[in-house]
């Protein structure tokens, strides 16, 4: 896997094309063959090494079912899914949590967007939203907490959202900016998703621009967007910092190299990596999904 990311980086022109329609169907496929029989994904590929069977989980089934949207493939055994989501909450608390464990703020934000997703009725699961109003805190609460009010309807929220813009701000504040230039920094990071927070829920850009780092001149060198201290960029950063570019319809400085950057995660199986060379998962692989899909529309404007 070092030599074909090797050769990615050699061969950018190649690596940077869209996915054509073989490929998305190969990922398709690739995230299809997770499915549990009775409803439910898995987040991996069973390991051929053991006789353990993988559990289905409630994150890999929120990514894989949005994967599949963005692909444009259906979704099979729909009903089935929609019940293992909705095995996933407690009625008593309002929280969602993966089989077995704990509710937070984190798994009911993506079963709320996993049951909205699969047309679950918004009645069964309506102390979601109060259970998220009561427990979202910090900055990452309502970063997370904000993606789950867009999926439910800003317009239906039944809470008032300002005290989650104050958590906001109060994060924003609080950044000390390095000097200029921001290429290789983590910061983005941060300007991402605080852009992004406050564009989902229909609030206007909250970053000056004359004073913080404009986020489409802040591709590291390797195509994507990394954290602080970090070697290389990653996915889950670069998603942040890509969606904040396409809900201010602005694009990367170069288009090209987030393709790059992409290519090097993806592997013979038709999914993707969290890292290069690792093993496809549903998360990485719904990440990649989405990124290569604002890709498209960007390159169309």
């Amino acid at each position: 896997m070092r030599l074909s990311f090797a050769l990615v980086l050699l061969l950018p022109g190649a690596a940077a094309a869209q996915l054509d329609a073989g490929q998305k169907k190969a990922t398709a496929d690739w995230v299809v063959g997770l499915m549990h029989p009775q409803g439910g994904f898995y987040a991996a590929a069973k390991d051929p090494r053991t006789k353990v069977d993988p559990l289905p989980g409630l994150r890999a089934t929120s990514a894989a079912v949005r994967a599949l949207k963005y692909l444009g493939a259906e979704v099979p055994n729909k009903d089935k899914h929609a019940a293992f989501v909705l095995g996933c909450f407690d009625p008593k608390t309002g929280g969602f949590a993966e089989p077995g464990g704990k509710p937070d703020v984190t798994l009911t934000s993506v079963g709320v967007m996993g049951a909205v997703e699969l047309g679950v009725p918004k009645e069964k699961f309506a102390k979601a939203m109060d259970y998220l109003k009561e427990h979202a805190k910090t900055f990452e609460d309502v970063r997370i907490g904000a993606a789950a009010v867009e999926a439910w309807g800003v317009k239906d929220c039944p809470f008032d959202l300002k005290p989650w813009l104050a958590v906001a701000d109060k994060e924003r504040q609080s950044w000390t900016l390095p000097p200029a230039p921001w290429v290789n920094s983590g910061l983005p990071r941060g300007v991402g998703s605080y852009q992004a927070f406050r564009l989902r829920l229909g609030y206007p850009p909250g970053v000056d621009a004359r004073k913080d780092p404009w986020l489409g001149d802040t591709q590291w060198s390797d195509g994507g967007w990394g954290r602080d201290g970090a070697k290389a960029s990653d996915l889950e950063t670069t998603y942040r910092v890509m969606r904040a570019l396409m809900l201010l319809k602005e694009k990367p400085k170069d288009v090209g190299k987030p393709r790059t950057f992409l290519a090097a995660h993806r592997n013979k199986d038709g999914g993707y990596g969290a890292k290069p060379g690792d093993v496809s998962a549903a998360g990485p692989t719904y990440y990649a999904v989405i990124i290569s899909k604002w890709l498209d529309e960007m390159e169309k404007k």
